[in-house]
């Protein structure tokens, strides 16, 4: 694997947590987002310990990084067909099992192709997605600032700070990825966890407060708020931002698959260093299983559990890294 400077690494994380921000279901409120946002303090700072004080992986704790990857790529296409509905992927029966297969197996052979282009080519590519994703985003925030109803941000939900906090370990599929290729990551390790978890926080709450802001008055009846947000913003009078966020949604999904076949590619090549052919099929076949045993139910706390357990897993590397640029 090539070495990635932290601007890319962040670009390939931010890209899989926003995806997760999109595929939110029930209802969010104002503590939603107090909760998403001390969920993330929490882990810059649990993170942060772990920079500054671990270490290069032994194998056990690969073996736990790979199940998360396996896990989390898994949590990706459940969402996928979960909100496909909703943002109209086109195939003949949404609630078929060859529709989802379909729709799995073309997005499979995207990562697969991706995955074989390399670390550095992906992440150069991931800059421009995300780059792209947040100027849909901006856009969309602009529109709300100037149509919307901010008083929507002050309506009572029933889902309160713990429902919030849960749900920011639950999208946060990308902090596996993060502890493994922080070893290829150029640069000091802690300004690249400052980057990554100071933009997630950020864009997390422009979200949330444009998804509350636009339909603010429906989140307790509309099943995915961020993305019915979307479809309502109207910043243009020729042209739907839904249209605009259809791409990015789909190409944040194919990303965020991306990211996990590349971090288990890699996992494989370290615990099976005999292993050195078809490790990014064998990814995605684990992954497409583990979709499979997830479809239909969103695990929100077996997807936080896992995230806390990772956190808790990457505190005890030894084996100190360096906390200066590689040369």
């Amino acid at each position: 694997m090539n070495s990635i400077s932290r601007y890319q690494l962040a670009a390939m994380l931010i890209i899989t947590d926003v995806f997760g921000l999109f595929c939110l279901s029930v209802s969010i409120s104002l503590m939603t987002l107090y909760g998403l946002l001390s969920a993330a303090a929490m882990q810059f700072l649990l993170s942060l310990i772990s920079v500054l004080h671990g270490g290069r992986s032994a194998k056990w704790q690969h073996i736990i990084y790979l199940l998360y990857a396996v896990f989390c790529g898994g949590a990706v296409f459940a969402s996928l067909w979960r909100t496909s509905g909703v943002i109209y992927i086109p195939y003949e029966d949404r609630n078929g099992i060859w529709g989802r297969l379909l729709t799995a197996g073309l997005i499979a052979l995207v990562c697969l192709y991706s995955s074989s282009t390399g670390l550095r080519a992906v992440s150069r590519a991931a800059v421009i997605a995300a780059a792209a994703g947040l100027l849909c985003i901006i856009i969309d925030f602009a529109s709300a600032a100037f149509t919307a109803d901010w008083e929507n941000l002050f309506r009572p939900e029933k889902q309160g700070f713990f429902y919030g906090f849960a749900r920011g370990f639950a999208v946060s599929g990308g902090l596996g990825s993060f502890f493994v290729l922080l070893e290829k990551t150029r640069g000091e390790r802690s300004r690249a966890a400052v980057l990554y978890f100071g933009a997630k926080a950020v864009l997390t709450a422009v979200i949330v407060l444009t998804s509350l802001a636009v339909a603010g008055g429906i989140v307790s009846v509309t099943e995915f708020p961020v993305i019915t947000a979307a479809q309502l913003s109207q910043p243009f009078e020729a042209q739907r931002i839904d249209s605009l966020f259809l791409v990015i949604f789909i190409s944040f999904a194919a990303f965020s698959v991306t990211l996990q076949v590349m971090t288990g590619a890699y996992l494989l090549k370290r615990i099976f260093p005999e292993f050195s052919r078809w490790r990014s099929c064998t990814m995605t076949v684990l992954i497409l299983g583990a979709a499979l045993l997830i479809s239909g139910r969103e695990l929100i706390m077996a997807r936080a559990a896992a995230a806390a357990a990772v956190l808790i897993v990457s505190a005890a590397a030894k084996n100190p890294l360096k906390n200066s640029a590689d040369k």
